[in-house]
């Protein structure tokens, strides 16, 4: 399988993803938000979307479904709890499903929910053997969604601690958004020690970086539920006590994030 990654470069970080089957030219369109935008980096490769998949039903997510049927008559791929929410759903997506696009463009459901309760992500494998996880608003580089449109803080912990025990440490992410610079300086204002997130920090701004797991679990707070800077961080805020559990940290911090 093969995946095209194109930075939207408007105030949202939106990024663009055709995941594609190089053999047939056959691709889906991910979460497409810059309609010409999707539809130019198509031609540029000579593909033809025939998929439009929702990894929830957010209208930056799902709001261009209709244009993009009309420009390409692909059919829309969608989750399974997001119908009557995402109007028009050819196929519904759910936990355990998969779906292939061309011949060699197969990706597997895994339901995440918590930024909203439809939300699913889709596991998938580039040329060479290495995974992929196109995460939607779960997962971002450094940092997980909001809660604050439809999802629920406590369900999002629960998804980011399977995510993070269940994912290969090779398992490169591909988020909706990129706000890794942002992130990171989150990281570094709760763990001032973080040597990985500051190495990272200024070149973060310079270009796209795709992080994976491994990665994840040295500069997202999310993932590091056990550090004591990050405990005793919040601590001192007044945010968590000092007996708190790995889910009032988590949920401490999303709080923290909100506010940031």
């Amino acid at each position: 399988m093969a995946l095209l990654v194109t930075p939207v470069g408007n105030e949202f970080a939106h990024l663009s993803y055709l995941a594609y089957c190089a053999r047939t030219g056959e691709a889906a369109a991910i979460d497409p938000y810059h309609l010409d935008l999707t539809l130019e980096t198509a031609r540029a490769k000579g593909l033809r979307i025939t998929a439009i998949v929702n990894t929830h039903e957010h209208w930056d997510h799902a709001g261009r479904n209709d244009a993009m049927v009309r420009a390409t008559g692909a059919k829309v791929l969608a989750p399974q709890a997001a119908m009557g929410v995402i109007e028009t759903i050819d196929t519904r997506l759910a936990e355990g499903d998969s779906f292939t696009v061309g011949e060699t463009c197969t990706l597997r459901v895994l339901a995440t929910p918590g930024h909203t309760m439809t939300h699913v992500a889709l596991l998938g494998e580039e040329a060479g053997g290495t995974p992929f996880l196109l995460c939607g608003d779960t997962l971002f580089g450094a940092g997980v969604g909001n809660c604050g449109y439809g999802g629920h803080a406590p369900t999002l912990f629960e998804t980011v601690e399977r995510l993070g025990a269940e994912l290969d440490p090779r398992t490169r992410l591909y988020p909706g958004h990129d706000y890794l610079a942002r992130n990171l300086a989150f990281t570094l204002a709760h763990e001032p020690g973080n040597k990985a997130a500051a190495a990272l920090l200024e070149p973060a701004g310079a270009g796209l970086h795709i992080t994976d797991m491994a990665e994840e679990a040295e500069i997202n707070l999310f993932f590091r539920l056990d550090s004591d800077a990050v405990r005793n961080s919040l601590a001192r805020r007044g945010e968590i006590a000092t007996d708190a559990d790995r889910r009032d940290i988590f949920l401490a911090l999303r709080r923290a994030r909100d506010a940031w």
